[in-house]
């Protein structure tokens, strides 16, 4: 059940996509929170193309530098009004937005217990840097395009400085994609082992309630949905024995995009 939370006043920034859904792990993440904790929110949609005018217009901090050295702006982002008495809180990236979340709101379970903490940092690695960037190469022309049409030449130029060729030359096949394919479920099955370190649950990954964990990994599971649906998804669902099904249906409750 979503919980029922004091009345919030909370702006949340997310992508849109030519798919009629959001795509973005990292503002899946805070919509899985603001969800479950049962956060009042309103979302407001950015083009990848308008972030860095509407952060800077709003206050909204940049997450990192170019390589020019420039700012660089990122979503998710919230600005969370709640309060009338003091300033409104803005803040950019999710794990600070997360973090934020829980101190403020922390009902209805703690996001972060101890058995969570203790592997967190192993598992942002494994997840974010041998799941998610070494998989790129599977899916880069699925999510070029789930972009908007005026999104997409700004995420290729980007990528194509970034890999040193084109987004099709990226793309791997054949044996080699299969084979890439494999090392891939290898790393969730890793990642599974590291979760079961603290605990384990039928649904949730670390016990009974959900913890950030399944945030991080369902949100990677929502994308992979969204913008593979055959492929990518397709074979996820048969890894680990059905155990990444299992947790994005856990997570349904909290999937809901009512202004999309």
């Amino acid at each position: 059940m979503v919980s029922t939370m004091p009345q919030t006043k909370i702006v949340f920034f997310d992508l849109p996509t030519n798919l009629g859904v959001p795509t973005s792990p990292y503002t899946w993440r805070v919509r899985l929170v603001l969800n479950y904790k049962g956060l009042e929110h309103e979302t407001r949609w950015i083009p990848t193309i308008d972030i860095e005018t509407t952060c800077i217009s709003l206050g909204i901090a940049p997450t990192g530098t170019k390589p020019s050295g420039a700012p660089h702006y990122t979503l998710p982002a919230i600005i969370d009004s709640t309060l009338s008495d003091s300033e409104p809180v803005i803040l950019s990236d999710s794990t600070p937005i997360i973090q934020y979340l829980e101190r403020q709101y922390p009902s209805p379970s703690p996001l972060f217990p101890s058995s969570v903490e203790t592997i967190r940092q192993s598992f942002d690695h494994l997840l974010s840097m041998k799941i998610m960037a070494f998989g790129a190469s599977l899916w880069l022309m699925e999510l070029y395009n789930s972009k908007l049409p005026q999104d997409r030449d700004d995420f290729r130029g980007r990528m194509e400085v970034k890999l040193g060729m084109t987004l099709e030359d990226a793309r791997i096949h054949g044996t080699e994609r299969e084979h890439a394919w494999k090392e891939l479920e290898q790393k969730f099955d890793q990642l599974l082992d590291l979760c079961e370190k603290g605990g384990t649950g039928t649904e949730f990954l670390m016990g009974q309630a959900m913890t950030y964990p399944d945030i991080a990994v369902g949100a990677c599971l929502i994308f992979l949905k969204n913008t593979s649906p055959e492929e990518a998804w397709g074979k996820v669902v048969t890894w680990s024995g059905g155990r990444w099904l299992r947790l994005l249906k856990a997570l349904e409750p909290w999937m809901s995009v009512t202004d999309c």
